[in-house]
């Protein structure tokens, strides 16, 4: 998808490369979807084709680009294809060492993104410890997550960061009405539905995952106690189900709906189990079961 808004962090981003002074590592702060991964693609282009945009890139990196790569749970079950859990761990590690300590081909760097980056494991976030300290003097790497406090702090200290803010209503609706062909009412609508989020205005035009585990998530908040537990044994059934992905659409619906005080409780509580899937391996279905309780 193309950027929608952060045009001074893009301005800042140019200017210290133009002046020779971007820095070897950054960490981009902010709420999931507003655009950090999309903005960090971007530079990596901009630093080997002099476009800053990220068209491509998303798409086949490799094969685009010669000296970005992005590391992500996609790539990790790419690496690892019998691998359970969303978890980005050692061998991301290797990954990043290997790409960032060879020269680059066309770029002035080799730039290597690690999205949601609050999935990395402690041993994972340990090894990438020496490279924070002593870079190669061509590499950029560039943690995005939406949790800082999940970054081990001797990294966090080492890396500038980034915030990343919402991306204001009219901005989003003027996307979606030029780019998208979205009737105005429609445009409008949906630019209010997505929260200051680009991303989830995307992903309900784009993405059949999303879609279906907001679907899912509706039906969910709406099931009976009867009903529940067979419910959730459907849910989980699939081998592709994912708890991290499945509790960001819960919590996405809980936000728009009516504010009530068991809302506000139980939206807490799920905002809650999902930190806990970013650090733990839990049981879904024990989870989901007590999550409704």
């Amino acid at each position: 998808m193309p950027i929608i808004g952060h045009e001074a962090i893009i301005s800042d981003l140019k200017d210290l490369s133009v002046r020779g002074v971007l820095g070897h590592g950054y960490i981009f702060v902010g709420p999931a979807m507003v655009g950090k991964r999309t903005v960090a693609a971007a530079l990596g282009h901009y630093l080997e084709k002099g476009v800053f945009e990220p068209a491509g890139i998303e798409t086949n990196h490799q094969e685009v680009l010669q000296d970005i790569k992005i590391i992500d749970i996609a790539f990790m079950k790419m690496l690892n294809p019998d691998a359970s859990g969303d978890s980005i761990g050692i061998d991301a590690a290797r990954e990043v060492k290997t790409f960032l300590w060879q020269k680059p081909n066309t770029s002035v760097r080799r730039t290597l993104i690690i999205d949601n980056a609050e999935l990395l494991t402690t041993e994972a976030q340990n090894a990438l410890l020496k490279i924070t300290e002593e870079p190669p003097s061509s590499s950029l790497l560039i943690l995005i997550t939406s949790d800082i406090e999940s970054i081990l702090p001797t990294i966090a200290s080492r890396l500038p960061k980034i915030y990343f803010g919402a991306v204001p209503t009219e901005e989003i609706e003027k996307w979606l009405a030029s780019e998208e062909h979205l009737p105005k009412a429609k445009a409008m609508a949906l630019a209010r539905r997505s929260l200051g989020k680009p991303g989830i205005a995307w992903r309900m035009l784009h993405d059949e995952v999303f879609q279906k585990n907001l679907e899912l998530a509706e039906v969910f908040l709406k099931t009976t106690p009867t009903a529940r537990r067979d419910f959730i044994k459907k849910l989980i059934d699939p081998d592709d189900f994912s708890l991290r992905i499945f509790l960001d659409a819960v919590i996405m619906t809980l936000a728009w709906e009516t504010p009530s005080r068991a809302k506000s409780q139980f939206w807490h509580k799920t905002l809650k189990l999902y930190e806990g899937v970013n650090n733990f391996s839990l049981n879904p279905r024990l989870q989901l079961e007590a999550l409704m309780k």
